[in-house]
């Protein structure tokens, strides 16, 4: 390897290297003449030993893997080891001036540049001195003396050699780092880059010059301050803090900073790297890069860009509506491209190739050629909208697309840009909303709408076609009964029931309906009479077998009028009129029957209907009267109690019978505020034959509507009612029938426990006509069972019945209950039932039911007994 001349002045200029420090060096190692006497004396023996001493020294060198890398060219080899053969030729040649110095120099500065290192020169040096060492004994076999001073005398060369190699060394490697270092600090101030170097505790240990002029600050008010009097930005310390906490670098976060010192701002961004520079670690690496106006402006319009993208897609998503493009590309080639929710859509993945074709595949089948046909009628250019199903995960879901198509001026498409809009919840919406308008929610069947509506298509038809239909009007037999004993989550089970055996009955072009409550409505097209007639027959049928529900099983009957188009009415309105009108003949005959309407029946209906109307208008003129029949005790024949009893005597028609006009109130809703007028008057009355001196004894039987004791505010109502009245509920028996018990028996139960802690009793009224459990009965809070008047009007006559009065007594003493006996009309009934254990008892033997003062004459204040 070449060294320049200049080199090796330089390093011993650096050295310090003069006359007077080389003299120096020698004076410190103690060598003087005598010791370039005895190194001449020594060269004189040596003469041709220096090539073999290079060769050994260079053997040692090549001895390793390390140092054998280092020498690996055969031309720099075979150059150095001539360096070497004048370096120990010159070691003993006794000229030890500067020439000698900087000879040593150049060697020491040649193998640095080699890569040689102070640790491998000095081992070979040491192979080199320990051949040596021999000769200069062999040399000086017989002077001890003078072989002692010559090896002194080299050791001392070789140390100053070896001082001037090992500075050679330092200087060089010196050099080389103030070399980098200054490369480095120009680097560092020529990048455009604004740069700073913190120390753990973040004060700023340099900045280039970039930065500085980045900022428009000095110098002087930069380095060795605090980061945060230089450099302020939101939440720029945290995250150089993280940076130094966590090891995780920082790269190009955009940043808004700000120089303290004059305010100037600047967008920015910063890479922040953990570096460990003289020995110290923690230190770390600011990076500012400054961003341009122009790429501001980009970034912040690729934002924007980004941003309505983003929000395009969650429109797209919260809305359900894809797009989608079709651009010509090259020639004929049509390409298909999806916005992400299209692909969601259509449950293809993300980014997927997708075709024309491909999507047609993806259409279902029976919705195909509609979706041709529209594109094909846009491509002549109409509106390209259409509804169509797809089929996602073995479901369906129903999809609109619009498209807006671009032609050249050929007529040929260029593009289309449309949207795929999920509609499948819109469907579904339509279908509900469709079903609740038109179908019944319990039974599925088509409602009175849909009924009214399909009547009318089939009037229409048979006009045109002059053919007949036939409208049957059903009412289900015996259901009160199951919504009044077993409540309406039962019934509404056995209506459920009731409909599917019904629809098994039906052809096709019969329509069965629900019109509300536990009637139906079927229309049987070119249909007579005989064809009506089996129809009626078939749903009599059907219902023959019991319905069972849970451990329940009920007998249902159906009571059918029919009316038939032309004859029994014109338009819908009179033939479903006319059809009910004929299905309450059925049911007053007896039920489970059918009738065919007839004139005569309107006669029927406009009856119930002016009773109806009647009603509702003697109630609201409080004309309704109150009657009371006397009850009395068995065992003394005396008087123990009374029970008030509706009456109404029209102007017109003077008195109607309670079994005509009670359904119609039931019927038409007003039981509540009818009962509620009874308790009221009854409570009056009480009370004002109390103020005339007259005392009922026991206590006045009221009765209560089934509806009423539904109501759970029933025993507050009623208590609030005879407290007006200035009654207590000590006075009043409250009778409930067996049937509305069980209509809805927890309401039932919880309502009467509440009377009866207020001071009512409570009668069990028509006992033994229902379905009521004796484990039930042992719970209801009940004081009296009344026998029903069907049993004890025949129970002489009728073994049967007798055994039921007999059973229903037995069981209510059991039970620690009293018994009343309702319809005694023959004394020799009063006695049976006294020999049977009955303790009360009421019937046209002891008294019809009176008004108020023929009552309170015949029986009130003598405590008479019955005549």
């Amino acid at each position: 390897m070449k060294v320049e001349h200049f080199d090796v002045a330089g390093i011993a200029n650096e050295l310090q290297l003069d006359d007077d420090a080389i003299a120096e060096r020698k004076a410190f190692l103690g060598f003087g003449e005598e010791d370039v006497a005895r190194l001449k004396q020594l060269h004189s023996h040596l003469q041709g030993y220096a090539p073999v001493f290079a060769e050994r020294f260079y053997e040692q060198i090549l001895a390793f893997d390390q140092t054998r890398k280092l020498l690996a060219d055969p031309n720099t080899l075979a150059r150095l080891q001539r360096a070497q053969v004048s370096y120990f030729e010159g070691l003993t040649a006794g000229d030890y001036g500067r020439e000698y110095v900087h000879h040593r120099l150049r060697v020491g500065l040649v193998h640095h540049r080699v890569g040689l290192e102070p640790k491998w020169y000095l081992g070979a040096y040491a192979n080199y001195l320990v051949g040596l060492l021999p000769e200069i004994k062999r040399c000086f076999i017989d002077d001890h003396e003078q072989c002692n001073h010559t090896v002194q005398s080299l050791i001392k060369i070789v140390l100053l050699d070896m001082g001037l190699a090992i500075d050679t060394y330092i200087q060089a490697r010196d050099n080389t780092i103030l070399g980098l270092k200054n490369y480095a600090e120009m680097v560092f101030n020529s990048m455009h880059d604004g740069i700073l170097v913190l120390s753990p505790t973040l004060s700023v240990l340099s900045a280039n010059e970039s930065f500085i002029r980045m900022f428009d600050l000095r110098s002087n008010s930069v380095t060795g301050n605090r980061l945060s009097a230089v450099l302020e930005g939101r939440g720029l310390e945290q995250r150089i803090a993280d940076v130094r906490e966590t090891g995780v670098d920082l790269y190009d976060a955009p940043f808004l900073v700000r120089a303290p010192d004059n305010g100037r701002e600047k967008q920015v961004r910063l890479t922040v790297k953990r570096i460990c520079l003289e020995e110290e670690a923690g230190q770390l690496l600011l990076v500012l890069e400054p961003v341009t106006a122009e790429e501001i402006f980009r970034r912040d319009a690729e934002a924007k860009l980004a941003r309505s993208a983003a929000m395009l897609r969650d429109a797209q998503a919260v809305a359900r509506i894809g797009s989608w493009s079709l651009d010509r590309c090259g020639g004929d080639k049509l390409i298909l491209e999806w916005s992400e929710e299209t692909y969601r859509i259509f449950d293809t993945p993300s980014g997927t190739p997708v075709s024309f074709q491909q999507f047609l595949a993806q259409i279902h089948p029976d919705d195909r050629e509609v979706v041709n046909r529209a594109w094909q009628a846009a491509l002549s250019g109409e509106p390209y909208r259409v509804e169509h199903r797809i089929q996602v995960k073995g479901k369906i879901r129903w999809i609109e697309e619009r498209a807006a198509l671009e032609f050249d001026d050929k007529g040929e498409l260029i593009s289309a840009l449309g949207t795929a809009q999920d509609i499948t919840d819109r469907k579904l919406s339509e279908v509900r909303i469709e079903q609740f308008a038109f179908y019944d929610s319990l039974t599925g069947l088509p409602n009175r709408a849909l009924f009214q509506d399909r009547l009318h298509q089939a009037l229409a038809h048979a006009s045109r076609q002059g053919q007949s239909i036939a409208v049957l009007f059903i009412d289900l037999d015996r259901f009160k009964e199951v919504n009044d004993t077993q409540g309406h989550a039962c019934g509404d089970l056995v209506l459920s029931e009731v409909a599917r055996r019904f629809q098994t009955t039906l052809r096709h072009d019969e329509t069965l309906a629900r019109l509300g409550g536990d009637e139906f409505v079927i229309i049987a097209h070119e249909t007579g009479r005989s064809g009506a007639t089996l129809i009626a027959e078939r749903l009599n049928r059907v219902l023959v077998k019991t319905i069972e529900i849970g451990e329940n099983a009920f007998s249902i009957g159906a009571s059918t009028g029919v009316a038939m188009y032309p004859g029994d009415g014109a338009d819908a309105q009179q033939l479903l009129k006319h059809a009910d009108i004929a299905m309450y003949r059925a049911k007053n005959g007896g039920g489970g029957r059918y009738c065919f309407y007839d004139s005569e029946m309107g006669v029927e209906l406009a009856r119930r209907l002016e009773v109806a109307h009647r009603l509702q208008r003697v109630l609201q003129e409080d004309r309704l009267q109150l009657h009371y029949q006397p009850q009395i005790d068995l065992r003394t024949g005396t008087l123990t109690g009374a029970e008030a009893l509706l009456r109404w005597r029209d102007t017109e028609w003077g008195w109607v019978s309670p079994a005509e006009f009670i359904p119609i109130a039931e019927e038409r809703g007003m039981m509540i505020t009818l009962g509620e007028w009874v308790i009221k008057q009854a409570c009056h009355q009480l009370q004002f034959w109390t103020k005339a001196g007259l005392t009922l004894p026991g206590r006045l039987a009221i009765n209560v509507a089934a509806q009423q004791i539904d109501r759970e505010d029933f025993a507050r109502r009623a208590i609030t009612i005879i407290r007006e009245a200035g009654v207590s509920p000590d006075q009043i028996e409250l009778e409930i029938t067996e049937s509305g018990m069980m209509r809805d028996p927890d309401c039932a139960m919880k309502v009467t426990r509440a009377l009866v802690d207020a001071g009512f009793t409570i009668a069990i009224d028509d006992f033994g006509t229902g379905h009521s459990s004796l484990a039930y009965l042992k719970r209801f809070p009940a004081h009296t069972l009344k026998v029903d008047m069907s049993f004890v009007r025949s129970m002489l006559k009728d073994r049967n019945d007798h055994s039921i009065v007999a059973t229903i007594i037995a069981m209510a003493k059991n039970l620690g209950l009293r018994t009343l006996a309702e319809g005694v009309e023959e004394s020799a009934q009063a006695e049976r039932l006294l020999a049977l254990g009955c303790d009360k008892a009421q019937g046209y033997l002891f008294g019809r039911p009176e008004s108020p003062v023929v009552f309170a004459n015949r029986w009130l204040g003598t405590g008479k007994s019955m005549p």
